[in-house]
């Protein structure tokens, strides 16, 4: 009978495991049925009720385990994700730090380029005005030479003038003379 008992518990409970789950959901409390003709035997009833709890006991055990073992997984698969997600991290802050020292390099060129042109600009600028002061200064000389040029020009036009006025004075008095001279010599 005992057997039997044994046997009749062991299907109860695949059945009942297999229905309801392990755990009533309601209660969340274990229950225990009752053989048949526990009535009749309540030593053997009670060694039922005790394979019951046993039983009851090895499958949560096996649940809590499966349950365990699930969290582990789960767990060393999210320090996994964790760890990959970390070394994206690490690997984006390089990246990012990488392509900002880029960024300085060119910068700094940049303004070293834009440094350099601009101090040819300035000394180009600065030629040209030196350059420009210069012609001012050969066109200023030159005015002044076309100016003095100008000034002998008309000294030298009035003692032209003078000349001529002199030669010409010079000229009607000799051929003044001369004619009152033929003139005279004619009558």
């Amino acid at each position: 009978m005992m057997e039997s008992n044994s046997d009749w518990l062991r299907e109860h409970m695949r059945d009942h495991i297999a229905d309801h789950g392990t755990l009533e959901s309601a209660e969340n409390v274990l229950s225990f049925g009752r053989p048949p003709n526990s009535a009749e035997n309540p030593g053997a009833a009670a060694l039922n009720l005790v394979y019951q709890a046993a039983e009851r006991i090895r499958d949560l055990d096996n649940c809590a385990a499966e349950r365990h073992a699930r969290a582990e997984t789960l767990a060393e698969q999210a320090i996994e994700k964790l760890k990959i997600a970390e070394a994206r991290v690490l690997s984006a802050e390089s990246g990012r730090l990488a392509a900002e020292a880029k960024l300085k390099e060119f910068n700094d060129k940049v303004e070293q380029d834009l440094n350099v042109r601009l101090q040819e600009v300035e000394t180009a600028l600065e030629q040209t005005i030196d350059r420009m002061a210069a012609a001012e200064a050969q066109r200023f000389a030159a005015d002044q030479r076309a100016r003095t040029a100008e000034l002998r020009a008309n000294e030298a036009e009035n003692a032209l003038k003078r000349i001529e006025e002199a030669l010409h004075t010079l000229i009607l008095e000799k051929g003044f003379r001369d004619f009152s001279r033929t003139v005279a010599a004619a009558a």
